[in-house]
């Protein structure tokens, strides 16, 4: 075959590659839903740094608010932010080296809605070629946050509820265990708080749990947890903790916050609380620590209340 007839094919085959692109871009600009197609770029040593848009439809491109061809041939940082970058470039490498297809919600920005979360549902095809589609999925991601926020937090107070703490218990004891460090928790109660809704009405009860739990929380480093467990009933976890001394202050700073009167509308109450606390390295389960934090909040009650407990359990040595 002659140079010029080689030529010919090349071209031949160059032209037949475009045109079924063309089909291909034609039939996805049909679609409401963004379709791209990316090539991977690689280094001298073969490790993909970054991919290349190849072909991209109309709905893709609008998400970009730019037309296609203003787009093709361009990296993933031209393309998309910063943050999406990243994590495309991530979910467009895994697909090729497993070799199936990888759906995974990416965070996004789009100029008509801001910041959002779109599905990328990514096919790997040939060596270095994925087939990505995808679209806006921010209304159902919104709805899902919301939905677990709900599941997880206290509805009057807004502080987490009692299976958010087992959650965070559980990978706190499992943490101190496995670096050789300390946690604390506490079990804390408004003393005689019948009376209040009692006297004053559950309205003016509700107010008293929001202000006390909001003293609770700016009394303590920003890292603990403060959560309602039941009625006037909360909870505090600490992690990290340096030792009995450290968490008797912390206590101490709270127990002085509830010495200052609560207001509500003419009203002005002063109440006080009990406390029982467990610092732990670990080495008891979740329920044994609840229990004893329990049993120690008790005693301070039976003690004359306005005080906590604190129990330390260590592993033998």
């Amino acid at each position: 075959m002659t140079r010029s007839a080689m030529g010919l094919d090349n071209a031949e085959v160059a032209k037949s590659l475009q045109s079924q692109l063309d089909m291909i871009g034609a039939a996805l600009n049909a679609s409401d839903d963004g379709f791209a197609i990316w090539k991977s770029v690689e280094d001298a040593s073969g490790a993909i740094v970054d991919f290349e848009l190849v072909l991209i439809n109309t709905a893709g491109a609008a998400k970009a608010s730019r037309p296609p061809h203003e787009l093709v041939g361009k990296p993933l940082l031209a393309v998309v932010d910063a943050v999406s970058a990243k994590d495309l470039q991530l979910v467009f490498t895994r697909a090729l080296q497993e070799g199936h297809a990888v759906r995974e919600v990416v965070p996004g920005y789009s100029e008509a809605r801001g910041k959002g979360f779109f599905e990328n549902t990514v096919v790997p095809f040939g060596k270095n070629l994925v087939f990505t589609t995808y679209r806006d999925v921010s209304e159902a991601e919104q709805e899902h946050s919301r939905l677990l926020w709900i599941s997880e937090h206290d509805f009057l107070t807004g502080m987490p509820n009692r299976a958010k703490l087992q959650n965070s218990m559980n990978a706190c004891v499992s943490i101190a265990a496995s670096r050789k460090t300390l946690l604390a928790f506490v079990f804390i109660d408004i003393d005689h708080f019948k009376n209040v809704n009692d006297s004053y009405g559950h309205d003016v009860g509700d107010a008293l749990l929001v202000n006390f739990v909001k003293r609770i929380r700016n009394s303590l480093p920003e890292r603990a947890l403060v959560a309602r467990i039941s009625g006037d009933e909360f909870a505090i976890l600490l992690d990290e903790i340096k030792g009995e001394p450290q968490l008797r202050e912390l206590m101490d700073e709270v127990f002085e916050a509830m010495r200052r009167p609560f207001v509500h509308g003419d009203l002005e109450m002063s109440i006080t609380c009990s406390a029982g606390c467990v610092l732990s390295d670990g080495s008891e389960s979740v329920d044994e620590l609840m229990r004893i934090a329990d049993k120690a909040m008790y005693k301070a009650k039976h003690q004359g209340r306005a005080r906590f407990n604190v129990e330390t359990v260590l592993r033998a040595t």
